[in-house]
Order: structure tokens, then sequence, then C-alpha cells
């Protein structure tokens, strides 16, 4: 209760609050014109009725009339907590959303796991509180048998014999695949991507987890996404800021190397037609960053993409290299 307390506080701060305070005549502009336009009504009304019904009304519930009013403003002035915009001049979108991973129903999802894809949720090993324990929870309650089981199916496909074989795990998966790695899951036609981010000792805990382990399974989760995905939409969450510990980064640090690793893939070959963020209200709350500025350097990143986009344009066009002189024949 606490948490969804918690939440629905932030969520109220940045999507009221803060347009508010960034913009407060507009938000006062429009109080002016829903009094004006009631005002406007009862004029109408005296003129072809003959009666003040809505003057009465105004008169005699003043304090509850304007309450009311401000209260419609602001959710005129109300602004969705998601921010989109197009990759340059393709058709690809790329987004940030404030909200709960698993309550999106039209897009594939990324579940961060580890190296030898346990789902053992006793003595903690798989938190309940991680994306992962939540997934498991929600879909499979306490029986992960049939998860096992598709997850093994899609990584001997997918990667047969790219792992290694630890000699100190008896009660868990032996085999560590490289970070990086997916086994696809799907649940009623939805795709579920288990992507490897961190390696885990016998006992669960998080191994060396760095801004690098973070690229490395981006850069492998778009490749394996351009050559075996469904050009589907996918959601993807800030991976490793939870449970996994980053050691050498921050929330904000993944979100920008997300963004750049999509765009950066999506150069070069087909990826997804939109790429969403999914950020839960509490992580940001509790991070060094600030909504507006991540939703800035999305805007920042779209558009370097299309300047990018000409350099490498200009740098193909073909000539006579500097310093070196056509041969000429002569007779």
């Amino acid at each position: 209760m606490t948490m969804f307390i918690k939440n629905l506080v932030f969520k109220a701060l940045n999507s009221i609050v803060i347009p508010i305070k960034k913009q407060p005549i507009e938000f006062i502009s429009k109080i002016l014109a829903l009094l004006g336009g009631y005002y406007s009504l009862c004029e109408i009304e005296q003129a072809t009725l003959k009666t003040t019904v809505l003057l009465d009304v105004f008169r005699n519930s003043f304090w509850f009339f304007i309450l009311f009013i401000i209260l419609i403003a602001v959710l005129l002035h109300k602004k969705p907590l998601v921010h989109s915009d197009y990759l340059g001049t393709k058709d690809i979108i790329m987004s940030l959303r404030i909200a709960n991973l698993f309550a999106l129903k039209d897009s594939a999802i990324v579940i961060p796991t580890n190296t030898t894809f346990d789902t053992a949720m006793d003595r903690d090993f798989i938190s309940i509180k991680s994306i992962q324990g939540q997934f498991q929870k929600k879909y499979y309650g306490t029986d992960f048998s049939e998860l096992d089981a598709a997850i093994k199916r899609s990584l001997d496909e997918y990667f047969p014999n790219q792992y290694k074989v630890l000699d100190d795990r008896n009660k868990t998966n032996c085999k560590r695949y490289d970070i990086g790695t997916v086994a696809k899951v799907t649940i009623k036609g939805q795709h579920f991507y288990f992507l490897a981010v961190a390696d885990v000792s016998k006992n669960g805990k998080p191994e060396d987890v760095t801004m690098q382990s973070i690229t490395k399974a981006l850069v492998g989760f778009w490749d394996f996404l351009s050559k075996e995905g469904h050009t589907e939409p996918i959601t993807i969450p800030v991976i490793g800021t939870g449970r996994a510990g980053l050691k050498d980064g921050t929330f904000e640090n993944v979100v920008h190397e997300t963004l750049f690793s999509f765009a950066s893939k999506s150069q070069d070959e087909f990826v997804s037609r939109n790429m969403t963020i999914c950020i839960y209200p509490s992580s940001l709350s509790e991070a060094n960053v600030t909504w507006e500025s991540l939703c800035n350097y999305m805007d920042w990143q779209c558009a370097f993409f299309s300047e990018n986009q000409k350099h490498i344009t200009t740098s193909n066009t073909t000539g006579t290299p500097i310093g070196k002189k056509e041969h000429v024949t002569t007779k």
C-alpha cells in the first residue's frame, strides 16, 4: 500500500504539479477560458430562454464551482507520462514511459535475468521484488517447470552449445551463457525476452555488474532481435539498476546507453519500429535524475541520429583523394 501511494504521488508530481509550475500562464489561461465559456453560456441562456438557471448555479455554489473549474483545468493541463520521438527521418519511434512494465499488453517485454537462466526463488535466489521474480509470480505462480522448459527450448534453438559448464553448482543451473544471450518465452501470444545481464554466484548474488556488462547485454539483445525478432514494439526496463547491483554507473547512464545503443544498431539493421524504455515510478524518484532531463536527452539523440546519417552519406561520397594525381597516358 505504501509503494502504491508513493508511486501515485510521484505520477501526480510529474504529470500535474511540475507542468503547472513550468507553464503557470497557460494553466491560468485555461481557467479563465473555462470561466469565459461558462459566462457565454449564461448570456445565451438569458437571451434565448429568458432564464438565469446557469447564473444562479454560479452564484449559489461559487466556491464549489471555482474548484470544479480548476479541476477541469488541471485535467486539461495534465501531461502524459510518456515521451516519444522519431529517430531521425526513419519511421522508428523511441519512447520513455513511466509505468508498470507488466501493465503493457501491446508490446514484447524484456526480462533481465542471470547468465545461468535460473528461475529458483527459494532462499531468495531470484528475488520476488525483481522484475524476473514479479514475472514468474504473475504468470507461473510457484511452479516454474514450464518456464524452465520454454527457456531451455529457446536456448537450445538459438544458442546451442554456447555455454560454459560450472562445477560449483549442484542445486541450480550449471550452464553459464554469455552476457547478451536471449531466451524467448511466449505466453498467450505475447513475447517475453529473457536477457542475460549478469553472472551470479551459486547463492544468486550478482557478480561484477558494470556498464560494460550493460552495453554488452544491450548489443546482444538488439542483434538477436534484428535476426530473430518479430518486428513488433519492444519494451525494456532500465536493466542492471535494481537487484543486479550496477557498480560503476547510474540510472541515468543506463537509460542513455539503452537509447544510444538502439539508435546505433538502427543505423545499420532493423530492430523494431517502436522501442520503449519503461521506468517504474519509484525507481525514478530514487534516482539522481529528472524525467525532464531524460526526455531532453532522448530528443537530442533522435536529432543527432539524423545529423549522423547526413555525415555518413557525405563521408561515403567518392572522389579523387587529395595528393594523388590521375595517371595520364601520352603518346
